[in-house]
């Protein structure tokens, strides 16, 4: 059984159904995310709160290891959360599906996301990190660290110096372990460039993004990896050479989609060669899209 320790933002997606035009009006790249402050969210709760469809727990790195575990993987996920209703609701919501949960406790509210999804699906994000900003070396497991096989973690943890103190801990304790990194969004490759660079200096197992975010880093920084997996939407993803195209679907949501794909190749490849790993995980993926949420229910 593949073992799989992950690390990163605990949050809870709150789901909002747009127009184009409304995303206009919010200022925010489609497709891409930024972080917002305590105030924005407040501002953009109220003036869509008639336009909420669902409140779900999330985080990249979360719904990454839901999908692995429902493939059959042992995971471990540590965070840190607010000493508040939505961080009892992160917990209660996973405490199933992640396997063992340890957490920091924060003074900071529960992580927050607006997904704001327009009618093609498309997902546009906006997270208040909150509590997340306290993820610190002490929300790790070290005893489950050092027994699992796979270090899973992102280009968002790297976005705060706690975040990056945690990176250093757990590399420091897991060198026999593969470690697998996500690019996050491009646009937080320039402002981590510094922490990528020390990042570029670990050997890395793989390294996974969608196409823009693969060029983006590949332009700024040459990063230490056996492996590449490429996620292209619509038209599938690519590991190393190796490409399966994705199924005709009826989109619903976009959310979540990359995660889940990350989260089954790499539990998928316990009993499975790459190429069928890669295509079981596009498949998943391609019923994400399919659904509301950022996760199979």
């Amino acid at each position: 059984m593949n073992t799989i320790y992950g690390f990163g933002n605990a949050l809870v997606d709150i789901e909002i159904r747009i127009s184009e035009i409304q995303l206009q009006d919010i200022e925010i790249k489609k497709g891409s995310m930024k972080h917002i402050a305590k105030e924005e969210l407040a501002m953009y709760l109220e003036t869509y709160s008639k336009n909420i469809h669902s409140k779900l727990p999330g985080g990249s790195i979360a719904n990454s290891l839901y999908a692995a575990n429902k493939h059959g993987a042992k995971t471990h996920f540590s965070c840190s959360l607010g000493e508040d209703e939505y961080g009892q609701y992160f917990i209660d919501s996973f405490k199933d599906e992640l396997g063992d949960v340890s957490y920091s406790k924060s003074h900071l509210d529960t992580g927050i996301c607006l997904i704001f999804v327009t009618p093609d699906g498309q997902r546009t994000m906006a997270a208040c990190l909150g509590a997340n900003l306290d993820l610190n070396p002490e929300s790790l497991n070290m005893d489950n660290l050092k027994e699992s096989k796979y270090l899973l973690f992102d280009n968002f943890s790297l976005s705060s110096k706690n975040g990056l103190s945690t990176a250093q801990c757990a590399l420091e304790e897991s060198a026999d372990l593969k470690i697998c990194f996500g690019i996050s969004d491009a646009s937080l490759v320039k402002g981590n460039l510094d922490n990528l660079i020390w990042l570029s200096t670990r050997k890395i197992h793989m390294l996974y993004g969608n196409q823009i975010e693969m060029s983006t880093i590949k332009k700024l920084i040459t990063m230490n990896t056996n492996n590449i997996l490429i996620t292209d939407g619509e038209n599938g993803a690519r590991y190393n050479e190796q490409s399966v195209e994705a199924p005709k679907i009826n989109m619903i949501n976009s959310n979540g989609a990359g995660d889940a794909l990350i989260g089954t190749f790499l539990s998928c490849l316990e009993n499975s060669d790459s190429t069928e790993s890669l295509m079981k995980s596009v498949n998943y993926a391609s019923e994400v899209c399919s659904a509301n949420g950022p996760r199979l229910l």
